[in-house]
């Protein structure tokens, strides 16, 4: 697999679609949408090990910073906002990115638009991207067991557990919780009938 050079990387989170628009998350980004409750919220269930609130916003700005200047990458992160009215929906990550590999952890979370035609579309997007642009051949989705709205959608898009991981973090409240990892190979989505339904749900701006 072709390691691509952190501008190239870059370029891949920029995507105007039909219904959504993806493009990198920039600091001024982590300022404005990190204090709302419904942001807050939403990161919780997006990075179950962030535990951002023991963190000042500050200390995240300069982490995107830190991650944006190492090649190869290992991680990036994209704000998705609705395409007519530009307003925020959510998030998407590649996280422990690990190109020899070809295999990186994937986040997803929406504050805004839960279910909606752009948030398909974002996630259709990622899954094109993963597999087709880049390509990985195992993406891992990492899940708190409570947060059944994220893996009821896992389960309709076919991506199955693969494994529990037992007391993996430390919550707010100093107690230990489990994570689900979730995983799907390349060959389990290209042509499957979960992509064909999330191709006529969503379908993806052919690129110019």
């Amino acid at each position: 697999m072709r390691t691509p050079s952190t501008p190239a990387a870059d370029h891949l989170f920029h995507y105007q679609g039909v219904s959504c628009l993806v493009r990198a998350l920039e600091g001024a980004d982590i300022l404005q949408l990190y204090p709302r409750p419904e942001v807050a919220a939403a990161l919780a269930a997006y990075r179950p090990s962030y535990q951002h609130q023991e963190h000042p916003l500050q200390d995240w700005v300069q982490r995107l910073q830190w991650l944006a200047q190492l090649d190869p990458p290992v991680e990036r992160e994209a704000l998705v906002l609705h395409r007519r009215t530009h307003t925020p929906l959510g998030f998407l990550a590649f996280s422990a990115v690990d190109l020899y590999n070809a295999k990186a952890e994937a986040s997803v979370a929406f504050f805004r638009g839960q279910g909606s035609r752009p948030a398909l579309e974002a996630v259709h997007w990622l899954l094109h991207t993963a597999f087709t642009d880049l390509p990985f051949h195992k993406l891992v989705f990492c899940v708190h067991p409570g947060n059944r709205s994220a893996i009821q959608f896992l389960a309709g898009l076919g991506i199955a557990r693969e494994a529990v991981l037992r007391e993996e973090l430390r919550t707010a409240n100093g107690q230990r919780t489990d994570l689900w990892r979730y995983a799907l190979l390349r060959p389990e989505w290209l042509g499957s009938l979960a992509q064909s339904r999330l191709q006529r749900l969503a379908p993806l701006r052919s690129s110019p």
